[in-house]
């Protein structure tokens, strides 16, 4: 995989000599922990381990960086692996380290919208429409949970479908909030928004099980 040195990215006092690979934009962990406020390279990586099995491959990996002491390895995060240690990290300037990442990722996906065969798949308030309809769902599948037993209690002919129900959908409920949640990384929402994308902070959620 080829590496690009790009121009730097500037987070208070820490410049990123951002890297590009696959068309991303990627920064070192060393530079990710000292924006985040951490005072040494392991404590960032410990952070990193904690939560390891919740990062893909998009989102961070390691590569070979020429350094003083010769080429060694790296772990480095995409803007989305950033935000997502952003996410986890409770240092003092972790929400602002969020909030810029995500003007960084609005820069990009203004440059690169989501396209298919050249064409621009969803707009965002296609998105938004698919969000909600991901809300719907999940308001669905607790109802179902609900009228589970009393179907089961009156031995209805739907108990069996209704008992398994929540288990099918709620995998493909579960699949489409990744989705959803990945394609909507640019777009800001705290528990102050109050238009419709403040479907985001349910959506923003461990999964259903």
């Amino acid at each position: 995989m080829n590496i690009v040195l790009k121009n730097e990215l500037t987070f208070h006092n820490t410049n990123f000599s951002y890297m590009e690979m696959a068309g991303q934009i990627w920064l070192t962990s060393s530079e990710v922990g000292e924006a985040l406020g951490y005072s040494d390279d392991k404590a960032i990586h410990r952070l990193y381990r904690k939560h390891a099995d919740e990062f893909t491959v998009n989102m961070t990996g390691v590569v070979k960086v020429t350094t003083p002491g010769g080429v060694q390895d790296s772990r480095v995060f995409s803007l989305r692996g950033a935000h997502l240690m952003g996410m986890f990290s409770r240092t003092t300037v972790a929400k602002e380290f969020r909030r810029w990442v995500l003007d960084i990722l609005d820069r990009e996906v203004a440059h690169s919208p989501i396209v298919t065969n050249g064409a621009k798949q969803f707009t965002d308030d296609e998105l938004q429409s698919l969000c909600w309809l991901w809300k719907n769902s999940v308001r669905m599948v607790s109802h179902i949970a609900d009228i589970e037993p009393l179907l089961r209690v009156a031995e209805h002919r739907l108990a069996p479908a209704y008992s398994s129900m929540p288990r099918e959908y709620s995998r493909n409920i579960n699949t489409a909030r990744r989705l959803l949640e990945r394609e909507t990384m640019h777009i800001h929402a705290d528990l102050c928004t109050s238009d419709n994308w403040r479907v985001l902070n349910e959506l923003r959620i461990p999964e259903l099980h």
